[in-house]
């Protein structure tokens, strides 16, 4: 009875201990261990299961996590807007215990919402600063795309985010400067439509040139090659032919006589 209890306690204490002294770090997390003795220790722990003693253990998200914001911006020429920007980060897992010790007990979505939503909101305006609202909203969009996102990554990376992707939406704009852009963009369509139309003709025309010039040429060199390929011999051979098909013809000037010496005479 004795060794069968004590079996059992023995098994208690065994599954309690193991529940514990080890922690399972779930996948796309890593562990951050906190001691008693010494604080949180720089080293995290990775998926699956470790041996942590008596420390206490935090589990915190490195897998990739899309966020989605408003931000309030002004561009070069003055024009305030509000643009949607979303993207793509994940923590860093060699970062993870900074990033920790840095926002202590914050959760991840406190930080985006916080610290993240500062720095996004910091290279949105320093980087738009530099566009006008035509560049932003024409041909220059993916410029100032990329601008913000190369600056929003160095900004965060130190602590430990990495910005994967950034997409820049569409500004909103009031209906009268909505307009004017409108006016601007189709006045600059037109402008291209006309370049294109005097280019067009402009090719036409060089290639009728062209074609007259090559003909010319052709005709030129045509008529040298007659010329080169006639020789006396040629004109006395033709000459010769002519006469044996029509006869002798002598023409003297001034009431002169005019003989014809048909073929066969």
């Amino acid at each position: 009875m004795k060794w069968t209890v004590g079996t059992v306690v023995l098994l208690v204490v065994l599954v309690f201990g193991g529940f514990r002294f080890f922690e399972k770090i779930d996948n796309g997390n890593v562990g951050i261990r906190y001691s008693m003795s010494g604080g949180v220790k720089d080293t995290s722990l990775s998926q699956g299961v470790h041996f942590v003693g008596l420390d206490k253990v935090t589990q915190y998200p490195i897998r990739s996590q899309t966020v989605k914001q408003r931000v309030g911006l002004a561009t070069k020429d003055g024009k305030k807007t509000a643009v949607k920007i979303s993207y793509t980060y994940h923590v860093d897992a060699t970062k993870a215990a900074n990033v920790y010790k840095k926002f202590g007990s914050a959760d991840i979505k406190s930080i985006e919402n916080g610290w993240l939503n500062q720095k996004l909101q910091k290279a949105g305006r320093e980087q738009l600063s530099k566009y006008s609202l035509l560049d932003v909203m024409g041909s220059g969009s993916a410029k100032v795309q990329g601008a913000i996102l190369k600056d929003f990554q160095k900004s965060v990376e130190d602590q430990g985010f990495i910005i994967e992707d950034l997409s820049f939406g569409v500004p909103d704009v009031d209906a009268q400067t909505q307009k004017s852009i409108d006016d601007l963009i189709k006045a600059s369509q037109d402008n291209e439509r006309a370049k294109l139309e005097a280019k067009t003709k402009k090719t036409k025309a060089q290639a009728d040139a062209d074609a007259k010039v090559a003909r010319a040429e052709g005709e030129a060199k045509a008529n040298k090659e007659i010329a080169n390929s006639i020789t006396d011999k040629n004109i006395q051979y033709m000459e010769a032919q002519a006469r044996q098909k029509h006869g002798w013809v002598t023409v003297q000037g001034n009431g002169g006589v005019i003989t014809n010496q048909t073929q066969g005479n």
